[in-house]
């Protein structure tokens, strides 16, 4: 007996001799936690560097701005636990579910601001120039660190689908990105809102999707 499990003693530590060692994942509201932490640090910076009055006078006061705004976080939210929970076995429910809430939150605040237009018409407040294209340059940049640390979390897990997982990513991130300069911007035109804010995320996805899906796939083999 003692033979016949010492040979399968050694059978089994030759069979791991050429095995990688692996770190644990972290836990998916550890994850979570980082990547708000840089965000609300990003946050505190750019509203501490401007006059944040000005914003949050036009959060309250204004409907259309508001609910835009509750629709980026909510989409920011949503998209960030579920694209963390995508390279975490046993989170299908919370990506799923993360991943709806993304969508419903940039579609209401897109709803939000095409309600606006229509019913402003004539009067919608026309952006200054260059508004558009500034605060959309500023929410891109201020996406780049969250979509940062998201992805590396999804390069330690296993993602079962990279290319949703990288969509999700970028909706995350760039929400996170957009809600930043929707609370920094004191302009209340909804068609500057919809341009400058919510084309953030949009554009990420457009322009990142498949070669971040391609990159996950590579790293994870």
């Amino acid at each position: 007996m003692t033979d016949s499990t010492n040979t399968t003693e050694r059978l089994i530590n030759r069979l791991g001799e050429d095995l990688e060692p692996v770190r644990p994942l972290p836990r998916l509201r550890t994850a979570f936690a980082i990547v708000l932490a840089v965000w609300a640090t990003f946050l505190g910076l750019v509203v501490l560097g401007t006059d944040a009055a000005i914003a949050t006078g036009s959060l309250m006061g204004n409907q259309i701005y508001l609910a835009s705004f509750v629709g980026l976080v909510v989409a920011a939210l949503g998209g960030t636990a579920s694209a963390l929970a995508g390279g975490i076995p046993g989170r299908e429910k919370v990506e799923t579910v993360g991943m709806m809430l993304a969508a419903v939150g940039l579609f209401a605040a897109a709803i939000a601001c095409l309600v606006g237009i229509q019913s402003l018409g004539t009067d919608a407040p026309n952006s200054p120039p260059g508004l558009d294209a500034m605060c959309f340059r500023e929410g891109a940049l201020l996406s780049l660190l969250p979509a940062g640390v998201i992805l590396s979390f999804l390069v330690r897990g296993w993602t079962a689908r990279p290319v949703r997982a990288a969509l999700i990513a970028l909706v995350g991130a760039g929400a996170l990105g957009a809600v930043t300069v929707h609370l920094n911007c004191g302009f209340l035109g909804p068609k500057h809102v919809l341009l400058g804010h919510m084309s953030v995320p949009i554009v990420l996805i457009a322009l990142g999707v498949y070669p971040i899906g391609f990159v996950l796939r590579r790293m994870r083999g």
